[in-house]
């Protein structure tokens, strides 16, 4: 498994809470390479992966922000239509649950990433790796 670590920020749904956290990333001179917000009525919860897990972490919780890392498996696949439709199917005749996924940009227009969490990470990784899916490491992500 390509183990890429993902970063859950826990926010209450009001103005400027993802603006604080993106302050202090600045601040720090990290780059956020991928990022999705699901929302609730009070809460928020803010994924992302960055350049620098363990710094993130590091200056998030200082400020006192509810941090928790994930282990993820992030997929680069050829920008055609089709192909996501082709690894969901992959995952789904080996019977692995998609909890969730998100895009990302990298630095080609012929491949788009996605981030996938998954209920088995080991099997779907193997199952991907047998299908000729290109999986993206954290180094990977940090050198977009």
């Amino acid at each position: 498994m390509s183990n890429v670590k993902q970063i859950s920020v826990f926010l209450e749904n009001k103005p400027n809470q993802l603006t604080g956290v993106m302050k202090l990333i600045k601040k720090s001179g990290i780059n956020v390479r991928a990022l999705s917000i699901a929302d609730t009525k009070d809460f928020g919860i803010l994924r992302m992966i960055t350049n620098d897990t363990d710094k993130t972490c590091d200056v998030l919780r200082e400020a006192a922000y509810p941090v928790k890392v994930t282990e993820i498996i992030a997929i680069s696949i050829p920008d055609a239509p089709g192909q996501l439709s082709r690894v969901l199917d992959t995952l789904g005749e080996q019977d692995v649950n998609l909890e969730y996924l998100y895009a990302f940009t990298g630095t080609s227009d012929k491949a788009v990433s996605f981030v996938l969490r998954v209920d088995d990470a080991d099997k779907a990784s193997a199952v991907l790796t047998d299908a000729g899916i290109i999986q993206l490491t954290e180094n990977d992500i940090a050198d977009l």
